[in-house]
């Protein structure tokens, strides 16, 4: 029972439960158990007392809501049943490291609590069946104990008749019937039986069985607390009220490290000793341990100074997690409501002395206790039972709107404004040194030397063709191509192939100049300036230039050879590249 106090990272894969347990050494190790194996599904509801659950469960819905397992399970006509939930904490327990699930018995040590006696003879209290869930059962003793000469005999009736002053004891190992029952002679004499030896838990329903080849007791003890590492001890001592109790809560203290685990492994352990149920007390100290929020937090009740207003909370927050675990063990809000009637009857009110023992010792060890500070756990549990009756309870809502109210204020006055940003650093000031100015005659005569220097150097010739551009090399060249006379009897194909890109086409309008032609130029004319070099030349000097015609003309838009031919200078040094050979174009002659 209650692995989870012991476990951690706690997950479900696929129908396997893995978590990191504790062993008895202090050491963790890593454990796994197959849950199909252990639970089944009876008609949509998980039953622990068959298997393969898993196997007729929609595997989207399956998922651990802490120790709680949850998922929808198909019923006999194939439908899906709504969300079915089962504690864990009942049935898994860590034994010595491993995980392993108790199966559910018939003993009345295990499985029931919160036992009383009524009208003498009826025995009601909480057992849990087969779906996991707790539920309220009653037998009638007169029909099953009977007066044999001033003791009780099993398997007789009507011990009521003959007897007086009946009551319970109960304890881990032994759950006593206690009265005074008349002889033959008409004296009073002391009896007891232990019930737990015929009265079982049957599917979830006390019974009587009369165990006529012995019986095998199980013990809540032997069987659950002390198998748990570290804890199971301590929370046996606090079940039967060990005299060592400060030994006891130094060892919860310092296996848990910290004081709200502390505080609720004892608030829990306290609970299910005073309503005589041990199993649903470690089954509650598991759920405050788990919730971080089960308790104010100590800033927030140190800054409370109202005493009362900060029990009040403190009571609010609290049994408001207590009734959540609780009712997490009943079927329904119905089974819960008849299961409060139980819990109000067994309730004992020393659960507030115990409180108090936990509080003195955390005083001694100076250590701080607001949690329990000014808080009646006995006034707590009666509210608890007010709201599984269904009933509300005002003082909590007001109470929890006024916690509220105060952790939204401690909010608030954590809204600093955005620090400033850091005021940037002087920058050190670097003293500059003033250059002395030169002397006059100091300038003077560098710039003498330096003219001097330049009127023997010769500075290079920069190739006219360099410096010239598209629209001062076009200007000659359509002047030049204008007076050259207009070539005849030259091949259409040829000149179609031969035109420059500027020159217009055979389809066109020849009335219409091409685009990118320059003034007074033609087709002729444009066509008279692919001549070869020699031609060019020879053209450029019959026009009085001295080469530099052919440089021009080479330049014109158009041109092919523009790129390939003509001077091109480098540093100063002219040099001519001529281009590839070509056939020279006939020239044509005219006569008159």
């Amino acid at each position: 029972m209650a692995f989870s106090l012991t476990s951690k990272n706690v997950e479900l894969r696929g129908s396997w439960l893995v978590a990191v347990v504790r062993k008895p050494d202090g050491s963790w190790n890593v454990s796994k158990l197959d849950l199909n194996e252990h639970i089944g599904n009876r008609n949509g509801e998980f039953d622990v007392a068959m298997d393969r659950w898993y196997n007729s469960a929609e595997n989207w819905s399956c998922h651990l809501r802490g120790p709680i397992l949850c998922a929808q399970l198909r019923t006999i006509t194939g439908a899906c049943s709504p969300e079915r939930c089962i504690n864990l904490d009942l049935f898994v327990k860590n034994h010595d490291g491993s995980l392993e699930f108790q199966d559910l018995t018939d003993s009345l040590l295990l499985y029931a609590g919160c036992l009383t006696l009524e009208d003498s003879s009826r025995l009601r209290g909480l057992v849990v069946g087969r779906d996991g869930k707790f539920a309220a059962s009653e037998i009638d003793l007169g029909q099953h104990y009977g007066n044999i000469n001033g003791r009780f005999e099993a398997g007789e009736r009507h011990y009521g008749r003959t007897g007086r002053n009946f009551r319970l004891d109960q304890d881990s190992g032994a759950v006593r019937l206690l009265g005074e029952l008349m002889d033959c002679e008409g004296a009073w004499h002391d009896a007891e039986v232990d019930l737990a030896e015929c009265i079982v838990n049957q599917n979830g329903k006390l019974a009587f069985v009369k165990h006529e080849d012995g019986f095998v007791r199980q013990d809540w003890q032997p069987a659950i607390a002390e198998q748990m590492p570290v804890l199971g001890e301590a929370i046996t001592g606090l079940n039967l009220g060990d005299d060592k109790e400060d030994h006891i809560y130094y060892e919860i203290a310092s296996n848990t490290n910290s004081t709200e685990s502390t505080v609720g492994i004892a608030i829990g352990t306290f609970i299910g000793r005073a309503v005589r149920n041990p199993a649903m007390g470690m089954v509650i100290g598991a759920h405050l341990t788990a919730s971080p929020d089960a308790f104010v937090d100590e800033k927030t009740a140190g800054a409370i100074e109202d005493g009362e207003a900060r029990s009040r909370m403190q009571e609010a927050t609290l049994g408001r997690h207590v009734c959540e675990a609780i009712r997490d063990m009943f079927a329904d809000d119905a089974a819960a409501a008849a299961a409060a009637e139980i819990l109000d009857a067994s309730l004992t009110p020393q659960i507030d002395i115990w409180a108090n023992g936990v509080v003195a010792w955390f005083e001694k060890q100076e250590l701080p206790a607001t949690v329990l500070s000014d808080l009646s756990l006995y006034a707590m549990m009666k509210k608890v039972i007010r709201q599984l009756r269904g009933e509300p309870v005002e003082c909590w809502a007001k109470a929890q709107q006024q916690l509220d109210g105060i952790k939204a204020s401690a909010r608030t006055l954590k809204l600093t404004p955005p620090p400033k940003p850091p005021t940037p650093e002087p920058e050190p000031e670097v003293p500059l040194e003033t250059p002395e100015a030169p002397a006059a005659g100091a300038l003077e005569g560098a710039k003498a030397k330096a003219e001097g220097e330049g009127e023997g150097e010769q500075l290079p010739q920069i190739p006219e063709l360099l410096i010239s551009g598209p629209e001062t090399s076009e200007l000659p060249a359509a002047a030049a191509a204008a007076q050259t006379a207009p070539e005849a009897g030259q091949d259409a194909q040829s000149q179609k192939s031969q035109a420059p890109a500027g020159a217009p086409n055979q389809d066109q309008d020849p009335k219409v100049p091409a685009a990118g032609a320059g003034a007074g130029a033609t087709s002729s004319g444009t066509a008279s300036t692919r001549q070869s070099s020699s031609d060019d030349g020879s053209a450029g000097k019959a026009k009085g230039g001295d080469g530099k015609g052919s440089d021009r003309a080479s330049s014109v838009r158009g041109n092919c050879n523009a790129a390939t031919k003509g001077w091109h200078g480098l540093f100063g040094i002219t040099t001519f590249r001529r281009s590839w050979a070509r056939s020279k174009q006939p020239k044509v002659v005219t006569t008159t």
